[in-house]
């Protein structure tokens, strides 16, 4: 997993659903000493642009704060719509992991996490190959800066 090799800094989540993605984080938060945030509305899909998002507002509302904490006890949880629920005490983000499947939460994220990100940090969109929003906002933001893990899956390295 990425975020045992990743440099010194916060590990952060947006889009954390029923925190299966957190469990993981949580455990090499736990193990190195380091910060987790887990940002998530709780109620699901907060936008979408018929044109580029597959998912209705309102999609994946079946989570709670409460079973998250419950699987990740340790970790900071931020409900709400971000990045208005950003937090400024976040300096410096070893690796974001993007699970927000829209277009206007990934440019969000895109937008705000960037400049936090620590030298050698990676940023992680989940949904890139999957969901045409959340590829159009990470090329639109990091153009050519898109590589891929050997899962797959798209990220930054900054």
């Amino acid at each position: 997993m990425a975020a045992r090799h990743a440099p010194e800094g916060d590990l952060v989540e947006v889009g954390v659903y029923r925190g299966g993605s957190a469990w993981h984080l949580g455990r090499v938060a736990e193990e190195q000493s380091r910060r987790l945030y887990l940002f998530d509305t709780f109620a699901g899909m907060p936008f979408q642009q018929p044109s580029l998002d597959t998912h209705p507002v309102g999609a994946f509302s079946d989570t709670s704060v409460e079973n998250v904490r419950k699987l990740v006890p340790h970790a900071i949880i931020v409900k709400g719509v971000f990045p208005e629920t950003m937090l400024d005490e976040i300096k410096t983000i070893a690796l974001a992991h993007v699970d927000v499947d829209q277009y206007e939460s990934t440019k969000s994220c895109c937008t705000v996490l960037a400049p936090r990100m620590a030298a050698g940090g990676l940023m992680i969109f989940d949904d890139y190959e999957f969901h045409e929003g959340c590829r159009q906002a990470v090329t639109e933001v990091f153009g050519q800066k898109v590589e891929f893990s050997p899962r797959r899956k798209a990220r930054v390295r900054f």
